[in-house]
């Protein structure tokens, strides 16, 4: 509470300052004020600005707050500093002090996270050329191993189960036996055990695992509602909890073990083109899914021929309820 009153009330009071010494004409310390206002602003802009974190903008809030709080500072020193009494005097250089230390805060913290960022940037770009010289490296050895393929991928595996740039590589590979995926998929190494749950051979019970024991399941939520081994009552439940991830419905919508019912709320409900798609190329959507689609695009959105959701269902809606059972 205390925060959010001084976000607002510091700056301002010191604009009331401003506006109240403008109007007596008195203009002792109003321009380094202004200066050290501006200074204190356009660094903190800047700092916060070279931040990558996703709550980095919450900076901006408190920022005219300290902008505010060193123009203050420096309205002190202003008009202090030719005052006759030493103490005074002593209290204005150390307010400018201070006004200053938050301009060289600022400048600071952009200096060092700008290190972070190249630093993190080297990192990042060493670990990627790791992972690419990983792949070149196991495409050769299964071009070299013709149907050996899954034996060698999983020794070869095996014998670098620490090693994540080398599981990074092998995993978007088919020839890994679900047992390995399994032992894969361990919440300690968040990267390796979403690229196993994405892997195509990854069990039911796998991925069941994961959903019931990660500590941080939502990482997983996009790869378990896109994958056909999810079992129905994850992908239910997993439909039906509060959203902490957005844009699932694409996911829902493309995969064939998506429970009829989910799939027929989704064509009942969705404008996303995206979605539409999904739905339109998922060979598990049956009549009564394709009808509801077929409404609520009739209804919602624009009927000519020419809007591409319309033209795709045009063109499907026919086969798929010819092939629906009778009755």
């Amino acid at each position: 509470m205390i925060a959010i009153v001084g976000i607002f009330a510091i700056p301002l009071a010191y604009l009331a300052v401003l506006i109240t010494l403008a109007v007596k004409r008195d203009q002792r310390g109003i321009l380094i004020s202004l200066v050290l206002f501006l200074a204190a602003l356009a660094s903190g802009w800047w700092s916060i600005r070279q931040s990558r974190a996703s709550t980095a903008g919450i900076g901006f809030l408190f920022l005219p707050m300290a902008a505010a709080l060193s123009g203050f500072l420096a309205l002190g020193f202003g008009r202090w500093r030719v005052s006759a009494k030493p103490p005074m005097k002593v209290l204005a250089w150390a307010a400018l002090t201070f006004a200053l230390v938050i301009v060289a805060l600022n400048l600071s913290d952009g200096a060092r996270t700008i290190a972070k960022n190249k630093t993190r940037d080297a990192y990042q770009q060493n670990f990627s050329a790791q992972i690419a010289r990983d792949r070149d490296s196991i495409a050769t050895a299964l071009a070299a191993n013709p149907g050996r393929a899954r034996l060698w991928l999983d020794s070869a595996i095996r014998a670098h189960m620490n090693d994540q740039p080398f599981l990074l590589a092998a995993l978007p590979n088919d020839s890994i036996s679900p047992d390995l995926l399994d032992s894969l998929a361990r919440p300690n190494d968040l990267n390796v055990t979403l690229e196993a749950l994405r892997h195509p051979n990854t069990r039911a019970e796998t991925l069941a695992r994961i959903y019931h024991t990660a500590s941080y399941p939502d990482y997983f939520f996009q790869a378990l509602a896109a994958h056909r081994n999810t079992p129905p009552e994850i992908l239910r439940d997993l439909y039906t909890r509060p959203r902490t991830i957005t844009g699932l419905e694409i996911w829902f919508a493309g995969n064939p073990s998506t429970p009829k019912d989910i799939l027929t709320d989704i064509a009942g409900k969705t404008t996303d083109p995206n979605v539409v798609n999904a739905l339109l190329a998922n060979p598990a959507v049956d009549c009564t899914t394709m009808t509801g689609l077929a409404r609520n695009l009739m209804r919602r959105q624009n009927r000519s021929a020419d809007n591409p959701s319309v033209a795709a269902l045009t063109e499907r809606l026919p086969t798929v309820c010819a092939n629906a059972p009778a009755g």
